[in-house]
């Protein structure tokens, strides 16, 4: 059966998106859906103080999975964001803490010098804003943004709380993916005033991989063969 191709912008800080890509994964378990995770900058859409600690975080979050893209493709994206967001929205830790990011890094099977690497090389910073700037191009206003294979545009969602798995979670893709190709439809929402969210752990065991890449492969302003 032919794969789903789909682009899922996110950013890692977002509690709506971590929610979604728990749930995208659990549909790329049961049906044949091939994700690309692609960055999208809430600082930078929102215009962000850029001396303010939101925008120092969220770009260097950012900057960081550019680095892991470098040296281990998107499976070392996707490790990354489910060891960061495990951290964040699991157990509402503070990612820019050494030891959290430290810990993040080597479940994903990343060296725990990748922080200060990406820091160094100002190529990851104008890598991450063009990723985000690919995003708004493509009609992305916020996270999660989804762009099916063939669109120009994204569709921003779905949001959901709590996170369907399962034949739910199939449920879900199946109306999403047909809501995406209709032209007549633009929006449908629900009012969530006053529901607050509780804490998302990652709903796949996150543990400690061997190291997946070469730590010696990291070459600045240049990305990785993997």
């Amino acid at each position: 059966m032919e794969h789903t191709q789909l682009s899922f912008y996110f950013d890692v800080l977002c509690p709506y998106a971590w929610r979604t890509s728990l749930w995208i994964r659990d549909v790329a378990r049961q049906r044949p859906v091939a994700i690309t995770w692609k960055q999208f900058s809430l600082a930078l859409v929102n215009k962000a103080d850029p001396t303010g600690d939101f925008h120092r975080k969220d770009l260097t979050l950012g900057r960081l999975f550019v680095g892991a893209e470098r040296l281990g493709g998107n499976a070392a994206v996707d490790r990354l964001y489910l060891a960061l967001g495990d951290a964040i929205h699991g157990y509402q830790m503070d990612p820019m803490h050494e030891d959290v990011m430290r810990d993040a890094l080597l479940r994903a099977g990343l060296p725990d010098f990748l922080r200060e690497a990406v820091l160094d090389d100002d190529t990851t910073e104008q890598e991450y804003r063009a990723s985000h700037a690919e995003g708004v191009a493509k009609g992305g206003f916020g996270v999660p943004t989804l762009v099916f294979d063939g669109s120009d545009k994204g569709y921003f969602g779905p949001v959901i709380e709590p996170v369907p798995t399962g034949e739910a979670a199939v449920e879900l893709w199946d109306f999403t993916s047909w809501a995406a190709q209709q032209p007549y439809l633009w929006e449908f929402k629900r009012d969530r005033q006053g529901r607050k969210l509780a804490s998302q752990p990652a709903t796949d065991v996150v543990e400690a991989a061997e190291m997946e890449v070469d730590a010696c492969a990291w070459v600045p302003g240049r990305r990785g063969n993997a």
